[in-house]
């Protein structure tokens, strides 16, 4: 004999047909199941009470008064499509089977008079489909919800590696250029030692009364200078300073390099606004090199600006790093080139007006002391560079 059905939780089943009788015998049938049986004496009585009730089973005479059991059944799939549909035939038609088939895609047919232990299996068989349609749904459900999480992960996973990529990509041409710059910069500070002090013998021991050759004296040396400063800039990437890092004041760092930058002849042609933030804690590293860092975003700042535009010199803390921020209300850096203005020799000044180190060694310098140098732009508002350093680490006093 066929025994109850099997599932989380008690089953409902709803009967329907019109002849009382033939209700009280099939809920006599099922007494014994753990289903709780409702039951209906019409199509239109079994929507109603599907709409009251959850079932999992609908049992439905073929041949009822009014909605006939096809057209019943049919209603129970567009509306409740997982609810398991079995009808109770006496003598249908081929026609009437094929119908039940291709409109209410019946689950199993029961003829009458029912054998019980047939009857218990269908209901059992039933169940048991139901609760797979629902299973499979919830599985979809969770197989799709770990697809969009592992599409999202993945995503993450892509970004941080070109993000890393990106930065290897940044580090090896740094190490490229500082091993081809401690060459180059050697072989030019060579000849340009002896221009500068042949240069400086004739400026002291030649005739005074000339004052054209003494200006182009004057001419080769600061072309010679400024010779010896870009080769100068070359070799601080060819090797590491021997300076130990100090604790170092940003707001310091700041005020010197301004009084330096306004030796730029544009700096005389702008507003520049200083808003340093009072006891910001201090950083670890060389003044000098820090100081070379904004004296060039200073004057990146000053070309970028037209005359009576401000420049904002801001310095702050946010967590456990230290900001000095540069900011212009210049033209802006196009977006096709944002990232390439720290790769080294990329420039948009004119030839002869700048050499595409300056940006680059000073990302090497915010790297160097364990920060970074950002920036933000938009064409024709203005950039910002942010210069990002870890505040020095307390010591404590048993250290």
């Amino acid at each position: 004999m066929a025994g109850k059905p099997k599932g989380d939780g008690d089953a409902a089943i709803l009967l329907v047909d019109d002849e009382p009788y033939v209700l009280a015998a099939l809920k006599r049938t099922l007494r014994n199941t753990s289903c709780e049986i409702h039951t209906a004496s019409s199509g239109e009585e079994g929507l109603d009470t599907l709409e009251r009730v959850g079932v999992q089973v609908v049992i439905s005479d073929h041949r009822m008064a009014g909605m006939d059991g096809v057209t019943f059944l049919r209603r129970v799939k567009e509306k409740w499509p997982d609810v398991q549909r079995v009808m109770l035939t006496g003598q249908a038609s081929a026609g009437a089977i094929e119908r039940a088939v291709n409109q209410s895609e019946v689950f199993r047919f029961l003829n009458k008079p029912w054998n019980e232990a047939q009857l218990i299996a269908t209901v059992n068989e039933s169940l048991n489909h139901y609760r797979l349609i629902v299973s499979n749904r919830r599985f979809e459900a969770e197989l799709a919800e770990r697809n969009r999480e592992l599409v999202e992960s993945n995503c993450d996973l892509e970004q941080k590696v070109q993000e890393r990529t990106r930065a290897l990509v940044q580090a090896e041409k740094m190490a490229a250029l500082g091993r081809m710059a401690g060459g180059v910069a050697h072989e030019i500070n060579n000849p340009l030692g002896g221009i500068l002090a042949f240069t400086q013998l004739l400026l002291r021991d030649g005739p005074a009364d000339d004052p054209q050759t003494r200006e182009a004296l004057d001419t080769i040396q600061t072309c010679a200078l400024r010779c010896r400063d870009i080769a100068d800039n070359l070799l601080s990437f060819a090797r590491k300073p021997a300076e130990e890092h100090l604790e170092i004041s940003v707001n310091q760092v700041a005020t010197d390099a301004l009084v330096l930058a306004r030796l730029h002849p544009r700096s005389k042609e702008v507003d520049v606004r200083e808003e340093l933030a009072p006891d910001l804690p201090p950083v670890l590293g060389q003044a000098s090199l820090l100081q070379q860092v904004v004296i060039n975003l200073l004057q990146n700042a000053y070309q970028a600006s037209a005359p009576g535009q401000a420049v904002f010199l801001r310095t702050y803390q946010s967590g456990e790093k230290v900001f000095l921020e540069v900011e212009d209300a210049g033209q802006g850096i196009s977006e096709s080139i944002r990232a390439q203005i720290f790769e080294p020799f990329f420039t948009t000044k004119e030839v002869g007006e700048g050499t595409g180190l300056g940006l680059f060694i000073c990302y090497g310098i915010a790297r160097e002391h364990g920060g970074d140098l950002k920036v933000e732009s938009e064409e024709g508002r203005g950039s910002r560079f942010i210069f990002e350093l870890p505040k020095a680490p307390v010591i404590s006093e048993k250290e």
